[in-house]
């Protein structure tokens, strides 16, 4: 099946505010504080969802409480704890892209250097000691959150030519 272009597309979503990936967790409290505590992220929410309304929506029978982050640009995580038998942690492989599914996050960054340097400090698993240009003046490095989801740090030198749709608007 061969992609069409945006502008031949008869139908497309209607979002109106950033994509905010969730994390399943196990130990909510952990993430939370890596999260805004090693991340800098900012506690937005922090609430509960009944046995009987999350049972409803499809998420879990037993009820969950889901903490919402945000991060300095404005998108959103979400953290979820189900509140008995959360899922097994998945196996971390080896390489980032021997995962199955949603395999990582992105954080577009200003000084990857200062990133790498504040993670080591505060014991942050990294898959390597430095960042690894992966094309002409793009950096970019993986580390591991307190549940082995990765997340990978990229400096772009010039932002804009990256995203030029969010630079239009400003």
């Amino acid at each position: 099946m061969t992609p069409k272009s945006a502008a031949q597309q008869p139908w497309g979503l209607k979002m109106t505010v950033p994509l905010e990936p969730g994390i399943v967790c196990n130990h909510i409290d952990a993430m939370l504080e890596f999260y805004t505590g090693v991340l800098g992220l900012k506690l937005v929410g922090d609430a509960k969802a009944t046995p009987e309304l999350s049972a409803r929506a499809g998420a879990t029978p037993h009820g969950y409480r889901i903490v919402r982050l945000q991060t300095p640009y404005g998108e959103r995580i979400k953290l979820v704890q189900p509140n008995q038998d959360p899922p097994p942690p998945r196996a971390v492989p080896g390489w980032v892209h021997e995962r199955h599914g949603l395999a990582y996050l992105t954080f577009v960054i200003a000084d990857i250097q200062d990133v790498l340097r504040h993670l080591k400090a505060h014991g942050v698993k990294l898959l390597g000691e430095e960042p690894i240009e992966v094309r002409p003046g793009v950096f970019a490095f993986y580390s591991l959150d307190p549940e082995g989801n990765y997340l990978e740090f990229v400096e772009y030198p010039d932002p804009s030519a990256y995203r030029p749709d969010l630079f239009q608007r400003r």
